[in-house]
């Protein structure tokens, strides 16, 4: 979100060091959250959470931003649950996703995850949006999800939602292809002390401390992390993650709470060096810096009524300054820093209308700036302003049939105007099975280095020369979607299975020129594109025959069609196929087995820094095996083994001028202690 009020568009030179807003950031959060524990209530009650709403129930929210059974959601939704998330013994959040089908998970290098729905594999996914308790990650500067930097751990997550489709209507333009929807665990759920370890090969090394309390009108925790691996075998990829984060749940009235959270954290990073058209780069290290605030003013004291206030603020900033040498050999310090930062300011409003109708609206306002003199060659700030409305409408006309109409007007500084509706209509021939179809229009705005972007080569004085830039007036990407899905629950519920059939159009494209980013040897600029057809089917299946055990399996099957010239290296990034299939076993109360095995078809990358790469796939798959067992009721420890089947490479091969992320199976020892 802008500044209040919003200030006009410029460039200038940044003057707020990191230490300054760390300093800012830390002081007004942790303020704030001692006020909410010091500040007296004037009632007992307690507002409800989402995950109050949630129980055990097949629900979701962020289909539609209302409450709705799965069973009527206008969406393919896959819901990544507490069960599974704790039994999964995942060690970052973005291996949880191989759980959902469609999904290609990979890596840049080995700080870099790679997480992208339905292709346009690249380091950068910007066709996904990804939210973290309604709080959008998606980066201002160059698009995509920073997945290696998040400070979060997969033991402060409730539940991920993941809305499989677009989803403009409800939540702008990046939620192209699909959305991920975060949601951290209520602060009451994670009371005491808790201590986490964990030791394995590839240099392993974790450990995390969390502590939460709680006063007579509220709760709060606090943690502290460090993470630290060695990344890929045979290249300079290490990286050590150190973070910060908080959070507060206040009562502050009967039906009215405040949640106030605040992360910081500081990541660095190895990667290694290449040589190009201006010379080589030497291996070397480089840091990000990052951090958020966020407060959300919730109001419940009417059943049929609900209002929301969110405001946050978040910043990325990376330091990259190493010595190196020209195309001539002669040495010169290159420098590939960069700023960015967010305010977003939302407010939403939902009310029955009626038994049988719902209606959700609001509107929100941000400000996304960055400034970087690699990226945009003078290092001004660039900003864009977003403004958006948007609203929803549910209505059973009969005990059969649901209909919802949406949509979202949004005008942004780049793009300008865009309407982004969505229709849906669900079926229930019976309470126990739906089929859905859904009609929606989405669009993706291009990043600020897509629009902006300018890098020039000054290695040699006198001689500059300009590698990459954009055009600017670039047009946003566009998809229409038509998806018709069916819902079922069998065996008393203990079975569920959901099957979509969809056909998405993209058309104009923005082209990438990954040739003059990685290996500086052509001149290349973002431009729209032409399209093409993207249709396929979906499905996905979750079976517990017995209390003791359960079965995830997912697998897609898609299709490209209409494909546009230029648009060819984006249908080559979108596999054949993805499969999934998972399995929890707790023969013992003690005990907790656990299996993942996933698998995704042949693609290109869009970014492979290596020309001409053979296509890659996912070998024999991956598969990472589980043991886990408490040691009594305050102390447990895991033993993990991960990519089993390891061959060939992980979304990189070796090449002239980059060393290959070649794969092998890992180890490790985890061990946590409550008191």
């Amino acid at each position: 979100m802008p500044d209040t009020p919003f200030e006009t568009p410029r460039k200038h030179g940044w003057t707020s060091p990191f230490s300054g807003r760390h300093r800012w950031m830390g002081l007004t959060g942790l303020g704030l959250m001692g006020a909410s524990l010091s500040l007296p209530a004037f009632g007992e009650e307690a507002w409800p959470t989402e995950q109050d709403y949630f129980m055990d129930l097949p629900v979701a929210l962020t289909a539609t931003r209302l409450q709705q059974p799965l069973i009527e959601a206008p969406a393919s939704v896959t819901v990544i649950d507490r069960d599974w998330i704790s039994g999964s013994q995942a060690r970052d959040i973005h291996e949880l996703l191989r759980m959902v089908p469609g999904f290609v998970i990979g890596a840049a290098n080995g700080g870099r995850p790679i997480v992208t729905y339905h292709g346009f594999s690249e380091q950068f996914v910007r066709q996904l949006q990804v939210l973290v308790d309604g709080r959008s990650i998606y980066t201002s500067i160059n698009g995509g999800t920073q997945w290696g930097i998040l400070d979060l751990t997969p033991d402060d997550i409730e539940r991920i939602e993941v809305i499989r489709g677009p989803n403009a209507a409800a939540y702008g333009s990046n939620s192209f292809f699909a959305i991920i929807n975060i949601l951290t665990r209520h602060s009451a759920e994670t009371q005491g002390n808790r201590v986490t370890t964990r030791l394995g090969s590839n240099g392993v090394r974790d450990l995390r401390w969390r502590h939460g309390g709680s006063t007579e009108h509220s709760h709060y925790r606090v943690a502290m992390q460090r993470k630290e691996d060695d990344g890929f075998r045979d290249k300079n990829d290490h990286r050590r993650i150190d973070t910060f984060s908080a959070r507060s749940d206040w009562d502050a009235l009967p039906g009215i709470g405040i949640t106030t959270q605040v992360g910081l954290g500081q990541s660095r990073k190895g990667i290694d060096g290449v040589r190009g058209a201006i010379g080589a780069q030497p291996n070397r290290e480089f840091t990000r810096d990052f951090g958020h605030l966020q407060l959300q003013l919730q109001d419940n004291r009417d059943p049929d009524t609900t209002h929301r206030v969110q405001y946050y603020f978040q910043f990325h900033d990376l330091e990259d300054d190493f010595e190196t040498e020209n195309a001539d050999g002669q040495p010169y310090t290159d420098t590939l820093e960069s700023r960015a930062q967010r305010h977003d300011l939302e407010l939403e409003s939902s009310h029955r209308l009626s038994p049988d109708a719902r209606i959700v609206y609001g509107g929100s306002a941000r400000l996304d700036r960055s400034a970087s003199s690699y990226y945009f060659d003078d290092g001004g700030w660039i900003e864009n302003n977003f403004y958006r409305v948007f609203g929803h409408w549910e209505w059973s006309p009969t005990a059969q049939w649901l209909v919802n109409l949406g949509g979202m007007y949004e005008y942004n500084d780049i793009t300008g105007d865009n309407l982004m509706p969505r229709a849906a209509f669900v079926y229930l021939p019976h309470p126990e099975h739906s089929l859905r179809l859904v009609a929606s229009r989405a669009t993706r705005t291009p990043s600020l280095a897509e629009e902006e972007l300018r890098i020039v080569d000054r290695s040699r004085p006198g001689d500059e020369r300009v590698l990459a830039e954009s055009q600017g007036g670039l047009a946003p990407e566009i998809i229409h979607s038509l998806e018709l899905g069916y819902h079922g629950r069998f065996a008393d519920g203990r079975l569920t299975a959901d099957v979509k059939l969809f056909r998405n159009q993209l058309r104009d494209l923005i082209q990438v020129p990954y040739d003059s980013f990685h290996l500086f040897e052509t001149q290349g600029e973002f431009r729209n594109i032409g399209g093409l057809t993207l249709q396929g089917v979906e499905t996905q299946w979750d079976y517990r025959p017995t209390p003791h055990l359960r079965l995830l399996a997912g697998f897609a099957l898609l299709n490209t069609s209409g494909v546009d010239t230029d648009a060819r290296p984006q249908a080559d990034s979108i596999p054949g196929h993805t499969a999934n299939l998972g399995v929890m076993f707790t023969p013992d109360a003690p005990w907790t087995l656990s299996a993942e095995y996933y698998h995704y078809g042949s693609i290109d990358w869009l970014d492979d820094p290596v020309q001409n790469s053979p296509s890659l796939d996912a070998g024999d798959g991956f598969l990472d095996l589980n043991i886990a067992r408490d040691l009594g009721p305050h102390a447990s420890v895991a033993l993990s083994v991960k990519d089993v089947l390891a061959s060939g490479f992980d979304s990189r091969v070796d090449g002239p001028s980059s060393t290959g992320n070649r794969r092998s199976t890992e180890a490790y020892l985890s061990l946590s202690l409550e008191f």
